[in-house]
């Protein structure tokens, strides 16, 4: 071997490719596939890059190497094909796809294993392992992950199950055969029950989690690549994680919207944890209690088996929902625009010494014809003038971020007014067994294509709060549209009831999962229509376009397509063409989770020369 072909850490998109270099004397031995290099590229002297492959073949005017970054390979054969994957699947390139996927290098990390035993590395060995019948039941699924199950399982918790002991001990039968394990969960300020259970049971795993220093992250990282760690745990970068002989893939709560990616490629942890569990042999369990349309979509096709609780377990866990209609003639609106009977389970809570959480819906652009939506600050305001003594706090990003400590924390019962954020960013509030839904026709009126399900969601995640049936804890809903299937599926608690009535009204709009969406995006208005018949020309005649939509400073088009996986290859000549000659500044997100939010700040995928 005399050549490796190098991917080079250039952020343009035609430049894409494998480039060739010689191997000098003084390195020949020590690089090989997956090696972090320093090289020359184009007017820079030097530039980062990984080696893709090895060849004899040099053609004229190759350049030789500079040096070996690292001794520790970034990735085996197995790995570069993942990330390729991701990158093609996603509209990336393959450089960005290993920004993610491995964490800046710290050389004293690796100074410190070679001190040790001499480091070493490993592609992953995964096997095949063997595909169960019928859906396991929950006390069979760890019998079965011990067994080399190869299936995926969408499984559906109690509220109040303890989530992360049958985490913990699915992983342990990975152990026990030998096999590794890996385990994904949402990063929020809330934390994660599943993640510090598996932190807990396994003090010597691999934390990946993005807001740990960069030593221990790479130290967590080079571990696991060199197979000193069987079992890695992290957000949504870790389903990326070098596990060896993988044997069990979790992701947590696989419906939240942190599992999706904001930097290009905008990949979703749950596909690529499918795949990978798929190619390795692996079983993989996706966890929920109210699961996303593309999980759905997978049971229905039999790709995802299902686990979940009984009818009758599952009611009996679950809160009364009272669904009143606020403009109700007989008892209409009160303080905060709250109804007679929302009121009086507030004041309950606060005679017994609790707080109550009252949930309005955040602002965005709602359907024409949608109930004007009143803010946390005005429904708060109000419900201090009513109260009277009483502590009124808010919890929305506007007065308090993310992780932030509480200001109620410690100082009693009171009521507090929050958005979707409270309910999602912030841990379950310590004694709040009272939950009041205030606009939830608001909620489910936002122009956007998982208004419905987001909110269904977010209703079901506050009403674990209040306890089971025959608490104290009360759950009130105001809403007019009671028949809604978003309400009614709160009422019987069944999801399936939920999507009986979605998924055909998605099919009938030629929304997700019926069909799936690309999001393209620009900056330069006069640019719009160039995108627009440059789409139409790679995505074909049955791709649908919608736009090009003015957003802010920029434009927005959003495609209708069959295979979200060939859309995104077939725009990939055209990223290319415009990163080569300098035409419209593009970004694209494959299945966005929104298609009408501001847009958030991302890496471009296609960009021209000078950009």
């Amino acid at each position: 071997m005399s050549g490796v072909q190098v991917v080079v850490d250039v952020p343009l998109f035609h430049l894409d490719r494998p480039f060739t270099y010689r191997v000098p004397e003084s390195l020949r031995g020590a690089v090989g596939l997956g090696s972090r290099v320093k090289v020359p590229f184009g007017g820079r002297k030097r530039v980062d890059g990984w080696v893709v492959g090895l060849t004899d073949e040099l053609p004229p005017g190759t350049r030789d190497l500079i040096r070996l970054v690292s001794p520790l390979p970034a990735f085996g054969a197995r790995e570069l094909a993942l990330l390729r994957w991701v990158a093609d699947r996603w509209a990336g390139t393959l450089a960005d796809v290993l920004r993610l996927a491995v964490p800046p290098r710290v050389a004293a990390v690796e100074r410190a294993l070679a001190e040790q035993d001499g480091g070493g590395s490993a592609g992953l060995e995964g096997r095949g392992g063997r595909r169960g019948p019928v859906a396991p039941t929950d006390d069979q699924l760890a019998a079965l992950v011990a067994g080399g199950w190869r299936g995926a399982v969408l499984w559906r918790p109690l509220p109040g199950e303890d989530r992360g002991t049958r985490v913990v001990a699915w992983v342990e039968a990975a152990l026990a055969a030998g096999r590794g394990a890996l385990v994904i969960t949402p990063e929020l300020a809330a934390g994660s029950e599943v993640g510090d259970a598996v932190r807990k049971g396994f003090p010597d795993a691999a934390d990946l989690s993005s807001d740990l220093p960069d030593r221990r992250r790479y130290r967590a990282w080079a571990e696991l690549r060199s197979g000193r760690r069987q079992v890695a745990v992290g957000g949504r970068s870790a389903v990326l994680a070098p596990v060896r002989r993988l044997g069990l893939v979790v992701v947590d709560d696989e419906a939240n919207r942190s599992h999706k990616e904001q930097r290009t490629p905008r990949y979703h942890a749950r596909e690529v944890a499918l795949l990978r569990a798929s190619v390795e042999g692996a079983t993989c369990v996706l966890s929920g209690t109210v699961p996303s349309a593309e999980a759905v979509a997978a049971v229905r096709a039999g790709r995802v088996r299902m686990l979940a609780p009984d009818r009758a377990s599952e009611r009996r866990a679950r809160p009364l929902v009272e669904v009143v209609d606020p403009f109700d003639q007989d008892s209409g609106p009160g303080a905060g625009g709250l109804h007679r009977r929302a009121l009086a389970a507030v004041g309950a809570a606060l005679r017994r010494g609790e707080s109550a959480y009252v949930l309005v819906p955040r602002r965005g652009p709602a359907q024409p014809g949608a109930p004007r939506l009143r803010t946390a600050g005005q429904v708060a305001e109000e419900l201090g003038r009513h109260l009277g003594g009483t502590l009124v706090w808010r919890l929305d990003r506007e007065v308090l971020d993310p992780g932030e400590v509480p200001p109620w924390a410690g100082s009693g019962p009171g009521v507090i007014v929050g958005t979707v954020a409270g309910v999602k960013d912030h841990p379950p509030l310590t004694g709040c067994r009272t939950v009041v839904v205030v606009g939830a026709d608001a909620a489910l009126g936002q122009a956007e294509v998982r208004a419905a399900e987001e909110a269904y969601r977010t209703w079901s995640r506050a009403a674990g709060w209040c306890g089971p049936q025959g608490g104290a804890g009360r759950f009130v809903l105001q809403a007019r549209e009671g028949a809604h299937h978003a309400v009614q599926a709160l009422v019987r608690w069944d999801p399936a009831f939920f999507w009986r009535h979605e998924l055909p009204r998605r099919v009938e709009l030629g929304f997700p999962p019926a069909r799936r969406l690309v999001l393209v995006e620009g900056q330069e208005l006069d640019e719009a229509k160039t995108a627009m018949a440059g789409l139409q020309d790679a995505l074909g005649p049955r791709a649908e376009l919608l736009g090009p939509a003015e957003m802010g400073r920029g434009w927005r088009i959003i495609a209708k397509v069959e295979d979200a996986e060939a859309a995104a290859r077939a725009l990939r000549p055209m990223l290319a063409e415009a990163s080569r000659s300098g035409g419209p500044h593009i970004s694209v997100d494959v299945e966005p989770l929104e298609v009408l939010a501001p847009a958030p700040n991302t890496t471009t995928a296609a960009r021209g020369p000078g950009s």
